[in-house]
C-alpha cells in the first residue's frame, strides 16, 4: 500500500513539474512576442537578431558546437533574408543536427520545420575552394510574415580535427542585421593552453574553471547592423572578431601539412610525355611554363570531390591527369609536379580567396584555397579557373599567404595599374548631318581581361554579339551595322579584344544651328559611382589596380573648323592619376583619357581625394566639343 502511495505521488509529481515546465515556456514565448523590439525601434532594418549563442565544447573526444538563434523578423527584406537558414560545413569532419527549428507567429502559434524542409546542398563557391567536402545544411522556415520570430538550434559535431589534438576558432561579431545579445563561450580542457585575440572591438573574455575544464565565454549586447557601402572590404574584414586557437606557431602547421604530402608530385611515363608534347614548340624556358600553366588552367577541369583529412590532402598528380579534373588543390599539384619536370622550382600556397586574414593568430581555416609559387621567378599562379592569363591573380593579391614547403609566411604582389587596362578606341569620320562611321575597338589585359572573358565564356558567339550590342547602345543611341568581332574569348594566349568596324551612327553629334556639339567620352566611369556619398565608413575595395584608357580620332567634315573644345584636365593624387586632353591636328580632333587608379584599397582617410579623382573623371563624360563650317 505504501509502495502504492509513493508511485502515486510521483506521477503526481512529474505531472506538476512538466506542466510547470509547459507553462514556463509558454510564457518564454508570449514574452518574446510582446517584449521583444519592434520594427519601430530599428526602423533601418530587416530583422533583429534577439539571441545569437554558440557553446563550443572541446573537453569531449569529438568536438560540440552549439548555436541557438533566435531572430525576429521586421518586414520583407528580413523574410527574404532569414527565410532560409544556411549552416556550412565539412562533411568529411563534420556533422549538423538540427535539434530545433520552427516559427513563432504573431499571434502565437508555433509552426515547426518539418523533415523534408531540410536539405543538404554543395555551394557554388567549392568551385574555387580547397573545401571539395563543403556542404551546406538549408533550413527552409515555414509561415514567415513581419513580426513573426524565428528558433533554429543546430548541433555541430566534429568528428575529427584537422590537426589531431588542435581546434581553431573565428567568430563574427557583427552583422548587417543588429544584434540584441551576443555570446560565444569556448570550453577547453583545463590543461590546454588557448592563444586568443578580438579585433575590431575591445572585449575581453571571462575565464572560469568548471571541473576539467576551462571555460571562455565572450558576451555583448545591442550590436549595430554593418551598414553595406558599395565596393566595401569582404565583411571578415572591417567586423569585430574573435578569434582562438590551440597552435602555438605556423611551423605546425607546417609540419602538418608536409605529412600530408607522399607521392604526390611524382610523375609517370604518360605524364612525362605530355609534357614534352606540350613543350617541343616553346622557344624558352617561360614559353614552357606559359604552355604547361595554360593546359592546366583550361584542360584539366575543376570538380568539387570528397577527400579526406578535411580536403586538405590532394590527390597525386598522376590520378588527376589520368582523370583530368581535379580541385584546386589537385590542379596546383599537378601544375607543380609538371614545373618540376621540366627544372622549374615551384611550391604550393595555401591562401584565402575570401578575405584577407592577418594571420596573427596561428590556425589552419585562415586558408580555403590553393595556388602556386614559382620561387625563382618570384610569381604566383592560379590555374584554378579557365580564362586566368598566366601571372594574373584575379581575386588574391595583397593577400597573407602560407608556404608550406618553403616554411614561411609571404604576401602575393599588387599587380601595378598599367597591367590591368581597359582600353576603348574610336576612329569616327564624322559627317556635315551629324552622322557618323566609326572604327570601334575594346581590348583588356591583366584582372579586365579576366573579368570579361569570364563575363563571355558563359554565352554562346550569339549571345555574345547580343550583349555588345547592348553595351553600345548605352553610348550610341542610334547606331546599327553593329557586327562585333570578338577575339581572345576562350585563348589563353591572348587578350580579350572587340573590334566593330564601319559602325554607323545617326545622331553621333547633335545639330544647333551652324554648330555640331559632340560628346567623345561617351561611356561614363563605373568607378565614379562609388564616390556618390558624401563620406564613407569603409575603405574602398577595388581588388586590384587599374588603368582606363580611352582615345577618340574625330575626322571633321570638309569646310568644319573648331569651334569650341573643353581645357585640358590634370590631376595627381595618392589615390591615382588623371588627364583628359582635346588636341586638333589638320582637320583631325583627337581626346585622350586616361584614369589610373593605383590602389587595391582606398582608406576612409583618403575617400576625399578619390571622390575629387572619379568627380573630376565624371565631369569628362559631360564635355562637349563644338565644330561649325568655315
Amino acid at each position: 500500500m505504501l509502495k502504492d502511495s509513493c508511485k502515486i505521488l510521483l506521477i503526481i509529481s512529474l505531472l506538476i513539474i512538466s506542466c510547470t515546465i509547459g507553462v514556463s515556456a509558454a510564457e518564454g514565448l508570449n514574452s518574446l512576442i510582446t517584449n521583444s523590439p519592434s520594427q519601430a525601434d530599428y526602423p533601418e532594418a530587416g530583422a533583429l537578431v534577439l539571441k545569437d549563442y554558440i557553446v563550443a565544447d572541446y573537453t569531449k573526444k569529438e568536438a560540440e558546437i552549439y548555436q541557438d538563434n533566435i531572430i525576429k523578423i521586421f518586414n520583407k527584406r528580413g523574410i527574404k533574408k532569414f527565410g532560409e537558414f544556411k549552416i556550412r560545413f565539412d562533411k568529411s569532419a563534420e556533422s549538423i543536427e538540427i535539434t530545433e527549428a520552427k516559427t513563432i507567429k504573431p499571434d502565437g502559434t508555433v509552426v515547426k520545420v518539418k523533415p523534408k524542409d531540410i536539405k543538404e546542398i554543395t555551394p557554388p563557391s567549392a568551385n574555387n575552394s580547397v573545401y571539395s567536402d563543403a556542404r551546406i545544411k538549408v533550413v527552409t522556415i515555414p509561415a514567415l510574415e513581419p513580426r513573426s520570430i524565428i528558433v533554429c538550434k543546430y548541433l555541430r559535431k566534429v568528428k575529427k580535427a584537422t590537426i589531431n589534438g588542435e581546434f581553431s576558432l573565428i567568430e563574427r561579431f557583427q552583422y548587417t542585421e543588429p544584434i540584441k545579445n551576443k555570446k560565444l563561450i569556448v570550453k577547453v580542457p583545463s590543461d590546454k593552453e588557448v592563444n586568443y585575440r578580438t579585433k575590431l572591438m575591445d572585449l575581453e573574455p571571462i575565464i572560469k574553471r568548471e571541473g576539467e575544464a576551462k571555460v571562455y565565454t565572450w558576451q555583448k549586447e545591442d550590436i549595430p547592423a554593418i551598414v553595406p557601402e558599395p565596393a566595401m572590404p569582404p565583411l571578415m574584414n572591417v567586423a569585430p572578431v574573435v578569434e582562438l586557437s590551440t597552435l602555438k606557431s605556423w611551423s605546425q602547421v607546417i609540419q602538418w601539412y608536409n605529412g600530408l604530402i607522399d607521392n604526390q608530385y611524382k610523375v609517370n611515363d604518360k605524364l612525362k610525355t605530355k609534357i614534352k608534347e606540350l613543350t617541343k614548340a616553346a622557344k624558352s624556358k617561360e614559353d614552357k611554363m606559359i604552355a604547361l600553366y595554360n593546359y592546366v588552367t583550361s584542360q584539366i577541369r575543376y570538380v568539387g570531390l570528397e577527400y579526406g583529412i578535411s580536403g586538405y590532402k590532394p590527390h597525386t598528380a598522376i590520378e588527376t591527369y589520368q582523370n583530368k579534373y581535379g580541385d584546386c588543390k589537385d590542379k596546383a599539384t599537378l601544375l607543380i609536379a609538371m614545373l618540376k619536370e621540366i627544372g622549374v622550382k615551384a611550391e604550393p600556397v595555401l591562401i584565402n580567396r575570401s578575405w584577407n586574414p592577418d594571420l596573427e593568430i596561428v590556425s589552419i581555416n585562415q586558408f580555403n584555397h590553393m595556388i602556386v609559387y614559382l620561387v625563382n621567378e618570384d610569381k604566383y599562379l592560379d590555374p584554378t579557373n579557365n580564362g586566368t592569363m598566366y601571372g594574373v591573380l584575379p581575386g588574391d593579391q595583397g593577400k597573407k599567404v602560407l608556404l608550406p614547403l618553403a616554411n614561411k609566411l609571404a604576401q602575393t604582389p599588387i599587380m601595378a595599374a598599367k597591367l590591368n587596362q581597359s582600353i576603348v578606341k574610336q576612329e569616327v569620320s564624322l559627317k556635315e548631318d551629324g552622322s557618323a562611321v566609326i572604327d570601334y575597338l575594346e581590348e583588356y589585359t591583366g584582372v579586365n581581361d579576366y573579368i570579361f572573358k569570364d563575363i563571355y565564356s558563359r554565352y554562346t558567339p550569339k549571345q555574345q554579339e547580343l550583349i555588345i550590342k547592348q553595351g553600345i547602345s548605352r553610348g550610341f543611341a542610334s547606331a546599327n551595322g553593329v557586327n562585333p568581332i570578338i577575339l581572345g574569348v576562350d585563348d589563353l594566349n591572348q587578350n580579350l579584344k572587340v573590334t566593330i568596324p564601319e559602325m554607323k551612327v545617326r545622331n553621333y553629334a547633335k545639330s544647333m544651328g551652324n554648330l555640331l556639339a559632340l560628346s567623345p567620352m561617351r561611356f561614363p566611369v563605373s568607378l565614379a559611382q562609388i564616390v556618390a556619398s558624401e563620406k564613407r565608413i569603409y575603405p574602398i575595395y577595388l581588388s586590384s589596380t587599374s588603368d582606363i584608357v580611352r582615345r577618340v580620332e574625330i575626322q571633321l567634315p570638309q569646310g568644319y573648323k573648331v569651334n569650341y573644345m573643353p581645357e585640358e584636365i590634370k590631376l595627381e593624387n595618392k589615390v591615382g592619376k588623371l588627364s583628359a586632353s582635346y588636341t586638333k591636328e589638320n582637320n583631325k580632333i583627337i581626346f585622350d583619357f586616361n584614369l589610373k587608379i593605383n590602389k587595391q584599397e582606398i582608406e576612409v582617410e583618403n575617400y576625399k581625394l578619390a571622390k575629387e579623382l572619379l568627380g573630376q573623371a565624371g565631369v569628362v563624360v559631360q564635355n562637349q566639343i563644338l565644330v561649325e563650317k568655315k
